[in-house]
Protein backbone atom coordinates (compact mmCIF):
# COMPACT_ATOMS: atom_id res chain seq x y z
CA UNK A 1 0.00 0.00 0.00
CA UNK A 2 2.90 2.43 0.59
CA UNK A 3 4.75 1.68 -2.65
CA UNK A 4 3.01 4.62 -4.39
CA UNK A 5 4.24 7.15 -1.79
CA UNK A 6 6.82 9.75 -2.85
CA UNK A 7 9.78 9.21 -0.49
CA UNK A 8 12.28 11.36 -2.40
CA UNK A 9 12.08 14.25 -4.82
CA UNK A 10 14.29 14.96 -7.79
CA UNK A 11 15.62 18.35 -8.80
CA UNK A 12 13.28 18.20 -11.79
CA UNK A 13 10.30 17.93 -9.38
CA UNK A 14 11.49 21.09 -7.66
CA UNK A 15 11.97 22.92 -10.97
CA UNK A 16 8.49 21.93 -12.14
CA UNK A 17 6.73 23.26 -9.05
CA UNK A 18 8.85 26.41 -8.81
CA UNK A 19 8.12 27.24 -12.45
CA UNK A 20 4.41 26.57 -11.88
CA UNK A 21 4.47 28.80 -8.80
CA UNK A 22 6.38 31.50 -10.70
CA UNK A 23 3.33 32.24 -12.86
CA UNK A 24 1.15 33.76 -10.10
CA UNK A 25 4.18 35.27 -8.37
CA UNK A 26 5.43 37.08 -11.48
CA UNK A 27 1.88 38.12 -12.38
CA UNK A 28 1.38 39.63 -8.92
CA UNK A 29 4.76 41.37 -8.90
CA UNK A 30 4.13 42.87 -12.36
CA UNK A 31 0.70 44.16 -11.28
CA UNK A 32 2.06 45.68 -8.07
CA UNK A 33 5.25 47.07 -9.65
CA UNK A 34 3.30 48.87 -12.40
CA UNK A 35 1.57 50.94 -9.73
CA UNK A 36 3.78 50.92 -6.65
CA UNK A 37 7.50 50.30 -6.27
CA UNK A 38 7.07 50.33 -2.49
CA UNK A 39 4.28 47.75 -2.79
CA UNK A 40 6.59 45.50 -4.83
CA UNK A 41 9.31 45.79 -2.17
CA UNK A 42 6.72 44.86 0.46
CA UNK A 43 5.81 41.74 -1.58
CA UNK A 44 9.48 40.70 -1.60
CA UNK A 45 9.82 41.39 2.14
CA UNK A 46 6.64 39.43 2.90
CA UNK A 47 7.91 36.41 0.95
CA UNK A 48 11.55 36.45 2.09
CA UNK A 49 11.08 37.84 5.57
CA UNK A 50 7.79 36.37 6.68
CA UNK A 51 6.15 33.66 4.60
CA UNK A 52 9.18 31.45 3.91
CA UNK A 53 10.57 31.56 7.48
CA UNK A 54 7.08 30.97 8.95
CA UNK A 55 6.43 28.02 6.65
CA UNK A 56 9.86 26.53 7.31
CA UNK A 57 9.64 26.93 11.08
CA UNK A 58 6.04 25.98 11.75
CA UNK A 59 5.14 23.59 8.92
CA UNK A 60 8.21 22.18 7.20
CA UNK A 61 10.14 21.26 10.36
CA UNK A 62 7.55 18.52 10.96
CA UNK A 63 7.86 17.05 7.46
CA UNK A 64 9.80 13.80 6.92
CA UNK A 65 11.66 15.45 4.01
CA UNK A 66 12.92 18.11 6.45
CA UNK A 67 13.59 15.61 9.24
CA UNK A 68 16.03 13.57 7.15
CA UNK A 69 19.61 13.42 8.32
CA UNK A 70 20.80 15.81 5.58
CA UNK A 71 22.13 19.35 5.88
CA UNK A 72 20.03 20.75 3.02
CA UNK A 73 16.40 20.39 2.00
CA UNK A 74 15.37 18.40 -1.04
CA UNK A 75 11.66 18.97 -1.48
CA UNK A 76 9.40 20.38 -4.16
CA UNK A 77 9.48 23.89 -2.69
CA UNK A 78 12.90 24.29 -1.10
CA UNK A 79 15.81 22.62 -2.85
CA UNK A 80 19.30 23.05 -1.43
CA UNK A 81 18.20 25.44 1.30
CA UNK A 82 20.03 24.89 4.60
CA UNK A 83 17.94 23.67 7.51
CA UNK A 84 17.74 26.78 9.68
CA UNK A 85 15.49 25.19 12.31
CA UNK A 86 15.67 21.97 14.28
CA UNK A 87 13.54 19.13 12.86
CA UNK A 88 10.40 18.48 14.93
CA UNK A 89 8.72 15.27 13.70
CA UNK A 90 5.13 14.71 14.67
CA UNK A 91 1.82 16.51 14.27
CA UNK A 92 1.42 20.26 14.05
CA UNK A 93 -0.17 22.15 16.94
CA UNK A 94 -3.27 24.26 16.35
CA UNK A 95 -1.08 27.39 16.36
CA UNK A 96 1.28 25.86 13.78
CA UNK A 97 -1.63 24.87 11.54
CA UNK A 98 -3.07 28.37 11.84
CA UNK A 99 0.23 30.07 10.98
CA UNK A 100 0.89 27.62 8.14
CA UNK A 101 -2.43 28.52 6.51
CA UNK A 102 -2.56 32.22 7.41
CA UNK A 103 0.92 33.23 6.14
CA UNK A 104 0.44 32.00 2.55
CA UNK A 105 -3.20 33.19 2.52
CA UNK A 106 -2.15 36.73 3.42
CA UNK A 107 0.57 36.58 0.79
CA UNK A 108 -1.97 35.47 -1.83
CA UNK A 109 -4.36 38.26 -0.86
CA UNK A 110 -1.81 41.10 -0.63
CA UNK A 111 -1.53 41.84 -4.40
CA UNK A 112 -5.28 41.59 -5.07
CA UNK A 113 -5.82 45.37 -4.76
CA UNK A 114 -3.31 46.01 -7.58
CA UNK A 115 -4.53 43.04 -9.60
CA UNK A 116 -8.07 44.49 -9.61
CA UNK A 117 -6.59 47.53 -11.38
CA UNK A 118 -5.54 45.22 -14.24
CA UNK A 119 -8.33 42.66 -14.78
CA UNK A 120 -6.33 40.63 -17.33
CA UNK A 121 -3.54 40.06 -14.80
CA UNK A 122 -6.14 39.27 -12.12
CA UNK A 123 -7.58 36.50 -14.29
CA UNK A 124 -4.10 35.08 -14.99
CA UNK A 125 -3.28 35.29 -11.27
CA UNK A 126 -6.46 33.54 -10.14
CA UNK A 127 -6.26 30.81 -12.77
CA UNK A 128 -2.58 30.14 -12.08
CA UNK A 129 -3.15 29.95 -8.30
CA UNK A 130 -6.00 27.50 -8.87
CA UNK A 131 -3.92 25.38 -11.28
CA UNK A 132 -0.99 25.37 -8.84
CA UNK A 133 -3.19 24.29 -5.91
CA UNK A 134 -5.02 21.68 -7.97
CA UNK A 135 -1.74 20.27 -9.31
CA UNK A 136 -0.25 19.89 -5.84
CA UNK A 137 -3.49 18.43 -4.48
CA UNK A 138 -3.85 16.00 -7.41
CA UNK A 139 -0.23 14.93 -7.89
CA UNK A 140 1.45 15.27 -4.50
CA UNK A 141 -1.09 14.95 -1.69
CA UNK A 142 -2.16 11.38 -2.60
CA UNK A 143 1.53 10.29 -2.54
CA UNK A 144 2.71 12.36 0.44
CA UNK A 145 4.76 10.72 3.21
CA UNK A 146 3.97 13.59 5.60
CA UNK A 147 1.20 11.67 7.38
CA UNK A 148 0.73 14.42 9.99
CA UNK A 149 0.05 17.09 7.35
CA UNK A 150 -3.51 18.39 7.70
CA UNK A 151 -3.93 18.15 3.90
CA UNK A 152 -2.59 14.60 3.57
CA UNK A 153 -4.86 12.33 1.57
CA UNK A 154 -2.40 9.50 0.92
CA UNK A 155 -4.08 6.14 0.94
CA UNK A 156 -7.61 7.54 0.67
CA UNK A 157 -7.95 6.62 -2.99
CA UNK A 158 -8.18 2.98 -4.02
CA UNK A 159 -5.73 2.01 -6.70
CA UNK A 160 -2.95 4.41 -5.65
Amino acid sequence: MTDFLKHHYNFSDFLYYIMLLAIPVVTAVVAVLEQSGVGAVIVFLLVAGACIPIMLRFFCTHCPHYCRDEKHLKCIFFWGLPKFFEPRPGPLSIMEKTLSVTAPALLLLYPVYWLFQTPGLLIIYLLSVIVFGATVRRNECPRCIYSDCPANIAGRYPGN
